[in-house]
């Protein structure tokens, strides 16, 4: 693997210096592979700035005023274990070839003379000692990430099985303490985090993709609860993550509702601001005990069911529900029928965002539970296709109504938009629709885009802008925007060799891990590696 090698000199001869400063110049024509950043003329000076640049390698000499080279070495080994070091000496000595053995020092050149076989041998040497190092670290971070997504896989099994009663309680008991879930013995609350908008997150991401962001999330969603106190977090099902939240002191009635709210709050905020996922949260009451935990869990998806009327990013207690109106039931299909009745051929917009508004604000006045008000709603865009399937050039192509991870006020802004798009089908409205969006994110590349911030510029709902760019275009939008940004930053790195922070900045990508992702996944190339394929052909 080449990779550049950061060296640095410490030596008070000044002709030493010069003289390995000479040899590096003349080194980056042959072998790229060694930049010296920094020198240094006595261990003192040459620790403060080893620790602030952190080399690869040091060459330094032994024997200097006011610290000598292995007494510097023996210092540096603790803040730096990896780095390796290269001693020059003009002297044979016993005592100095001993402490540098004990000091685990890589090589003894002799300076006087100086010869350039003997550092090449040696950077040659740190080279390959280097490349193990960081063989043995990527082997160990990837053992570390799949031990990590092994214990969430198990601890998503773990938590759908209690849920559902399947696990029987010795079982259930030996696994929280293999786990050291202490939690259950303690305080706690179970809580319910769900992701808003979840439809078009399905139409935006790959499936590898939505696996990858849902592991970030139940880690961000862990380390904000481990701040607070301790618990735990699983990734639940579909749109879904469950948490506890655990105490050990009794707290007042009003002091977990603090605890709660607070938690919830952060949970919200981190990942938004660290993922840009819209989230809610939703808590149960305070148990005690493993064999709670069902009970829990029922009282915290009990209060989730009220982000049906909430649009994004709310946190609910128990103390907060709403109060539903399901006497309602057939006032509201009443409405219904009436709204159907004023559907018509080459309804005007204005017509039909009146008529849905006025559905609105009837369940706002009287909330009907998601278990009845979700049926209806679906009826309600059954019968739309029905009234106007004959002669309807999109008879045959209507699609099911993705509903269900949708919160009422997304459901009724769904049908607006797909009726109005269905009552006049052959205009191609939706294609002029798709073009505005493409326009906007053609003059808006370099910014951050959202799917949000689109769907509001061409005046459509969010789900189904999502759902309508994907149809016609045959790829997510978020898909299409990184890949507009992709050939953007190959555009500018066909122009100069560009930094990976600069790449980011020009195309609006916020994180560089995530910009080299993409880049590798569109070109087959990091970003370095395609300005080096750039640069061999550019001087033939």
């Amino acid at each position: 693997m080449v990779r550049d090698y950061t060296c640095f000199i410490v030596d008070d001869e000044d002709l030493i210096i010069q003289r390995l400063e000479l040899f590096f110049n003349e080194l980056s024509h042959r072998d790229k592979r060694f930049v010296l950043v920094g020198k240094a003329n006595n261990g003192l000076n040459g620790i403060e700035e080893i620790i602030k640049l952190k080399p690869d390698i040091v060459i330094s000499d032994i024997v200097m005023p006011r610290m000598d080279g292995i007494s510097m070495i023996e210092q540096l080994k603790a803040e730096l274990p990896h780095t390796q070091y290269i001693l020059l000496t003009a002297y044979s000595s016993f005592e100095y070839a001993q402490r540098a053995i004990q000091a685990n020092v890589l090589e003894y050149i002799v300076k006087v003379p100086l010869r350039e076989a003997d550092l090449n041998r040696a950077l040659d040497k740190a080279a390959g000692i280097l490349n193990e190092f960081k063989k043995k670290e990527a082997e160990f971070q990837s053992l570390n990430v799949s031990v990590l997504e092994n214990k969430y896989r198990v601890r998503k099994q773990f938590f759908n099985e209690l849920i559902r009663g399947e696990i029987p309680s010795h079982r259930a008991s030996n696994f929280a303490n293999r786990m050291q879930f202490h939690f259950f013995q303690a305080n706690y609350c179970c809580f319910i985090v769900e992701m808003n908008t979840y439809e078009s997150f399905r139409n935006e991401y790959s499936a590898a993709d939505q696996n990858i962001l849902k592991y970030a999330i139940t880690n961000i969603i862990e380390e904000t609860v481990m701040n607070g106190g301790s618990g735990v977090a699983a990734d639940l099902s579909d749109n879904r993550f469950i948490g506890f939240l655990s105490w050990e002191n009794n707290r007042s009635d009003m002091e977990t509702e603090y605890a709660c709210l607070s938690l919830g709050g952060q949970i919200v905020s981190h990942l938004h601001q660290y993922l840009n996922q819209r989230v809610s949260v939703a808590f149960g009451g305070p148990h005690r005990g493993w064999e709670s935990i069902k009970q829990a869990y029922t009282e915290a998806k009990n209060v989730s069911e009220d982000f049906y009327y909430h649009t994004e990013k709310v946190v609910k207690t128990p103390m907060h529900r709403f109060q539903y109106h399901n006497d309602k039931k057939s006032d509201f299909q009443q409405k219904l029928a009436d709204f159907l009745i004023r559907l018509k051929r080459k309804i005007s917009k204005e017509e039909l965002e009146n008529a849905l508004a006025d559905l609105n604000q009837f369940v706002s006045d009287h909330k009907i539970h998601k278990s009845i008000m979700a049926p209806m709603i679906r009826d309600l865009y059954r019968d739309i296709t029905v009234k106007f399937k004959s002669g309807n050039k999109m008879a045959t192509e209507v699609p099911d109504f993705p509903m269900e991870f949708m919160a009422f006020q997304e459901q009724l802004a769904y049908i607006g938009d797909f009726t109005f798009e269905y009552v006049h089908a052959g205009q191609l409205l939706h294609r002029a629709e798709i073009m505005s969006a493409m326009h906007f994110i053609e003059i808006n590349l370099k910014q951050r885009l959202t799917l949000e911030a689109i769907a509001e510029e061409v005046n459509l709902a969010p789900s189904y802008f999502s759902s309508l760019f994907k149809k016609t275009m045959n790829e997510g939008v978020i898909s299409y925007i990184n890949r507009k940004k992709i050939h953007l930053a190959l555009e500018l790195l066909n122009v100069r060799d560009y930094s990976l922070l600069e790449l980011c900045e020009e195309v609006g990508i916020v994180n560089e891990g995530y910009f080299c992702k993409l880049f590798k996944e569109y070109t087959g190339d990091t970003p370095k590696q395609y300005r080096i394929k750039m640069t061999r052909y550019e001087s033939k």
